[in-house]
C-alpha cells in the first residue's frame, strides 16, 4: 500500500526533474498566483501608488495627458492605452492583467538563467526562480513601478543571451538589440543601467558585434533622454544645487538598504564568488554605487538612491539564491537528509515574508516590515494592500467624494484642497469640481488666492494649519476624513 501511494509522487518528481516544459509551467503558475492574489484581496480597489496617481488617470484622459507624458518615457502606458482602446477593455483590468503577466515572464527569465547560465537542473532552477520572485524588492517593484518591472524583465532576458555572445545567431542578436531598445525606452533608470552594462560588457568580452550593438542602444537611450529632458532636468538641477529633502537622510537610506539586503548578503557573497555571471555582476556593481550616491549628494532625491537600493536587491537576490543552492548541494545546509526538504526549509521563511508583504493589511503585525515604518515608510508601501492611501481610507474617500459630488452639499465649480496623495482619486471620481494640492497647503492658503474653498483632511495625518483670516466650518466627516468649508474673512 505504501508503495502505491509513493508512485504518483515519484512520477511528479520525475516529470519535473526531466521534462523540458513542465518546470516553466510550474514557475509561471506560481508567479501568476503570487501576483494576482494581492489584486484579488484588494478588489474593488486598485493597488499601487502610480496606478491610482498615474496609470488610471492617464489612460482615462489620454488625449489631455499626452502633451505632458509624451516627454516622460510614455511607451508602457501608451501600450496599455492602445490595448484598452482597441479591445474596449476597462483600463483597471488592463493595468492589473499586464503587470501580472509581466511578473510571470520575469519568473520565466530567472528560471532560464538558472538552466542556461548556471547549469542548474530543473528543481534547482525552480528554487532559484521562486526564491527571487518572493523577495521584497521584486514584489515592491511590481506593486506600482510597472514599467520598471517590464524594463527589468527585458533587461534580464537580454543579459541572458548577451552572455552567450559570440555563440549567438545574427537573428538572435537582432532580437536582443530590439528588446534592449525597448528596455531603455521604458524607464530612464533601467535604461541607464542597461546602457552602462552593455558598454562595460563590450570591453570585457572584446567583441565587435556587442560593441556595435552597445553603441546603437546607447545612442537611442541618449536621444530618448534628450527628448525627455523635461522629466530628467529637474532632478539634475536638484543634484547640482543639493536641494534638501528630509526623507532622503542617511539613516533612512541605510535602514532601507539593510531591510532589503541583510538576509541576502551572506549567501549572495557566496553566489557572487562561485558564479561566472559576469554579465550580471556588472549591473550589480552599478546599482550598488547608485545605492550610495547619497554620500556624494546627501539629503537629496536627485539620483533616487532608494530606487537603486531596490534594483540592487533584485540583482543580489539572483546571486543569493544561487549561493543557497551551492550551500545545500555541498551539504553545508543539511537540516534534512533529503535535498528537496533542505530547499523547502530555505524557501519557507522567504515565502512567508513575501506573502505577508503581498497580502497582509496595512496595519498587520504579521508584516515585520512595519517595525521599520518610521525609516522606510516614505520609500514604498509596508504591504501591497495599499495604493496612494490605505484600502479602508480608499473606501472612506470614495464616500466623501460621492457626498461632495452632490450639488446640495457643495456647488458645482467648488475648489477642493487636499493632500497630493489624493490627486489620482480626485481626478478619477470628482465631478464638476476642481482639486487643488501643493507640497505645502498651509503656505498656499496663506497666499490668500482663494476666497472660498473646501479643505479635505485625513484624520491619520498631520492637519493643515488654517490661517486666522479663514472662517472654518466642519461640513462632513467619516471614519477617515474631515471636510472643512473655508471662507476668507479678511
Amino acid at each position: 500500500m505504501k508503495y502505491t501511494n509513493k508512485v504518483p509522487i515519484l512520477q511528479v518528481k520525475s516529470i519535473i526533474a526531466n521534462n523540458k516544459y513542465y518546470p516553466y509551467l510550474v514557475v509561471f503558475s506560481i508567479s501568476i498566483i503570487l501576483r494576482i492574489i494581492p489584486e484579488i484581496l484588494a478588489s474593488p480597489y486598485p493597488i499601487g501608488y502610480d496606478v491610482v496617481n498615474y496609470y488610471l488617470p492617464v489612460m482615462k484622459n489620454f488625449d489631455e495627458y499626452w502633451p505632458t507624458i509624451s516627454n516622460q518615457f510614455p511607451l508602457y502606458v501608451s501600450l496599455l492605452y492602445a490595448i484598452s482602446d482597441v479591445f474596449r477593455v476597462d483600463p483597471r483590468l488592463v493595468i492589473s492583467a499586464s503587470i501580472v503577466l509581466v511578473f510571470g515572464f520575469f519568473s520565466l527569465v530567472i528560471y532560464s538563467i538558472g538552466r542556461n547560465l548556471l547549469s542548474l537542473n530543473n528543481l534547482q532552477s525552480i528554487f532559484l526562480s521562486v526564491f527571487v520572485i518572493f523577495q521584497l524588492a521584486v514584489l515592491r517593484t511590481s506593486w506600482d513601478l510597472h514599467k520598471d518591472m517590464l524594463a527589468l524583465t527585458l533587461t534580464f532576458f537580454c543579459l541572458l543571451y548577451i552572455s552567450k555572445i559570440p555563440n549567438v545567431s545574427k537573428k538572435m542578436i537582432a532580437v536582443i538589440v530590439s528588446l534592449s531598445i525597448l528596455s531603455v525606452l521604458e524607464d530612464r533608470m533601467i535604461g541607464l543601467l542597461l546602457s552602462l552594462t552593455l558598454i562595460v560588457s563590450s570591453f570585457v568580452k572584446k567583441n565587435k558585434i556587442l560593441a556595435i550593438a552597445a553603441i546603437f542602444v546607447v545612442l537611442i537611450y541618449g536621444l530618448s533622454l534628450q527628448a525627455n529632458y523635461d522629466s530628467v532636468g529637474p532632478n539634475l538641477k536638484m543634484g547640482a544645487n543639493n536641494i534638501i529633502n528630509e526623507i532622503y537622510n542617511p539613516v533612512n537610506l541605510i535602514v532601507l538598504f539593510l531591510v532589503m539586503n541583510v538576509i541576502l548578503l551572506p549567501s549572495g557573497v557566496i553566489g557572487f564568488i562561485k558564479s561566472k555571471l559576469i554579465i550580471f555582476k556588472i549591473p550589480l556593481f552599478i546599482s550598488l554605487i547608485g545605492s550610495f550616491t547619497w554620500i556624494i549628494f546627501p539629503n537629496t532625491s536627485a539620483l533616487l538612491p532608494d530606487r537603486w537600493i531596490v534594483i540592487f536587491s533584485i540583482f543580489l537576490s539572483l546571486f543569493s539564491g544561487y549561493g543557497f543552492i551551492i550551500l545545500i548541494e555541498n551539504r553545508h545546509i543539511a537540516i534534512s537528509n533529503k535535498k528537496l526538504n533542505n530547499y523547502l526549509i530555505i524557501l519557507i521563511p522567504f515565502i512567508f515574508l513575501g506573502s505577508a508583504f503581498a497580502a497582509s493589511p496595512n496595519n498587520s503585525y504579521v508584516n515585520i516590515y512595519g517595525a521599520f515604518h518610521q525609516f522606510i515608510g516614505p520609500y514604498g508601501p509596508l504591504t501591497m494592500q495599499y495604493n496612494s492611501i490605505s484600502l479602508p481610507e480608499s473606501r472612506s474617500l470614495l464616500s466623501v467624494i460621492d457626498w461632495i459630488n452632490n450639488n446640495t452639499n457643495t456647488p458645482e465649480g467648488s475648489i477642493i484642497m487636499g493632500s497630493k496623495h489624493l490627486r489620482g482619486w480626485m481626478e478619477l471620481e470628482l465631478k464638476g469640481r476642481s482639486f487643488l494640492f501643493a507640497d505645502n497647503n498651509t503656505r498656499l492658503l496663506e497666499s490668500n488666492k482663494y476666497g472660498e474653498l473646501y479643505l479635505l483632511e485625513l484624520n491619520s495625518r498631520q492637519a493643515t494649519e488654517k490661517p486666522e483670516n479663514y472662517l472654518q466650518t466642519l461640513n462632513h466627516n467619516n471614519t477617515d476624513f474631515m471636510l472643512y468649508h473655508l471662507k476668507r474673512i479678511g
